[in-house]
């Protein structure tokens, strides 16, 4: 079975303990299977080594794409940087912190044929109480507001790139994660999952499960809604 081409995307904020070995495992894997592929890492201006590692990494890789940001610009604005730099058919958007493994993307492509947007959704997500809450409270939104099932809206996915190009977002909190799964399915693109193990997070700590973001997140619903309902995009 021939796979469509594929960009596999990581952000990475100082994850110097764990992004030698995600990186090197990627490549391995997608080296491994023969695939049309490429890699794009950013460095969100990291303040440990995580940089100059990619960096040593991508050397003798002419797969293997760098973005370094001269300051912080958070995981959203770091995500959607990486997405509009995909150049091939489907995007690929892990992590770098070693708990989604790229072995669930090879168990992914075949699906491409019958879907656009396959979400690996985690089997059991490794938070506290707190985090959990956050978690149900985002995917429970899309379902409430739009009608829209986005399954695990927070996990990794891997999506059809003309989705990203005929879609940009205007949500800036982590709902838009989930933005761009409603778009994708209100205009009949087909979006399942496919359920994963992860491990649990190993270094760096994450910034979109404050209480404070909530309020912020209630806005971009409500900016998305009325956008989806009564505009013409």
């Amino acid at each position: 079975m021939t796979h469509p081409s594929v960009s596999v995307c990581f952000p990475a904020y100082n994850e110097e303990k764990t992004v030698s070995s995600v990186l090197q495992n990627a490549y391995e894997i997608l080296k491994n299977n023969r695939l049309d592929f490429e890699i794009i890492v950013c460095d969100d201006a990291s303040k440990d080594a995580t940089g100059a590692i990619i960096d040593q990494f991508s050397e003798n890789k002419p797969e293997v794409q760098v973005i370094h940001h001269p300051v912080n610009k958070g995981i959203r604005d770091t995500f959607e940087e990486l997405n509009q730099a995909a150049q091939k058919d489907y995007v690929f958007l892990n992590s770098t912190d070693g708990q989604w493994k790229t072995e669930s993307l090879i168990q992914m492509l075949p699906m491409t044929r019958e879907w656009d947007v396959i979400i690996a959704s985690r089997i059991k997500k490794p938070y506290g109480f707190k985090r959990l809450f956050i978690s149900w409270f985002f995917n429970f939104l899309p379902k409430f507001f739009f009608g829209v099932n986005t399954f695990d809206a927070g996990a990794v996915k891997l999506m059809k790139r003309e989705i990203i190009e005929k879609y940009p977002l205007i949500s800036t909190t982590p709902f838009s994660e989930a933005e761009r799964l409603i778009r994708a399915a209100k205009a009949g693109y087909r979006v399942t999952e496919y359920p994963v193990e992860v491990e649990f997070r190993k270094t760096g700590k994450s910034t979109a499960v404050k209480w404070s973001v909530l309020r912020l997140t209630l806005l971009d619903v409500i900016k998305v809604w009325l956008d989806v309902n009564f505009q013409k995009r």
